[in-house]
């Protein structure tokens, strides 16, 4: 990206790159004829035994719109116990019935805006409170911004391994650094340390999608398998 004399809106141009979830563009879930996702994921260490399955109504992203599907996870039972778990797919979040990629987009939409929580505008049209109320968005955020530094660090390591083709240096893309827009950070936050780090982390997410022509669901995807703060991540 090319400095400016004002900043460019990091979100400028990634419409067509936020419009499908995960199981629209990989093959990370085999769909049966009603629409159900299945995941299959790797048996655990241990000598664990298919245990069959743990079912969660998830909201995904297809075509831009926002839909509910049913993701069947596979159960694993260790041998000798009653303990159990179960495969975890890379855009399903712990307790969050939203996909990574709704849960992402919809927090840029307040920590972008510079007219508050009530009036923001949201990347795509068809996102409304129906999918996620104004409180379950400011819930979202309080609890992404406790973690930004971690999601900015697992965000790098995925656009470090995706653009290793790429012929020129990762730091072009970010010349000049990141840093929100001053009718942003003029608003009130209750961490503005946490509050930049999690806009700046997001920025880069949707700057190298654009800059390396990838959706953002695989790069979201990529940022989860590197993160290394804990296994219940959030919100990647």
């Amino acid at each position: 990206m090319h400095e400016t004399d004002e900043p460019t809106d990091p979100a400028a141009g990634i419409e067509e790159l936020i419009r499908d979830s995960l199981f629209v563009l990989t093959g990370v879930y085999s769909k049966d004829a009603d629409g159900g996702l299945w995941f299959f994921g790797q048996r655990p260490a241990g000598g664990w035994h298919v245990h069959g399955w743990c079912d969660k109504t998830l909201v995904v992203l297809e075509g831009g719109l926002p839909r509910r599907v049913v993701v069947h996870k596979r159960r694993w039972l260790l041998p000798g116990t009653t303990t159990t778990c179960h495969s975890r797919p890379p855009d399903d979040l712990h307790l969050v019935r939203f996909c990574t990629l709704m849960v992402v987009v919809r927090i840029w939409a307040w920590v972008s805006s510079a007219v508050g929580l009530h009036n923001r505008r949201e990347l795509l049209e068809e996102i409304d409170d129906t999918w996620g109320s104004d409180r379950t968005v400011q819930r979202w955020t309080a609890r992404a911004m406790g973690s930004a530094l971690e999601v900015q660090q697992a965000i790098r390591a995925a656009i470090l391994e995706l653009r290793r083709r790429e012929p020129r240096p990762e730091e072009d893309w970010f010349r000049g650094g990141l840093s929100p827009p001053s009718v942003v950070t003029r608003r009130r936050w209750n961490s503005p340390t946490g509050h930049q780090t999690l806009w700046r982390a997001i920025a880069m997410l949707f700057v190298a999608a654009k800059e390396l022509g990838t959706h953002v669901a695989p790069l979201l995807a990529e940022a989860r398998r590197r993160w290394h703060a804990r296994q219940d991540s959030f919100p990647i």
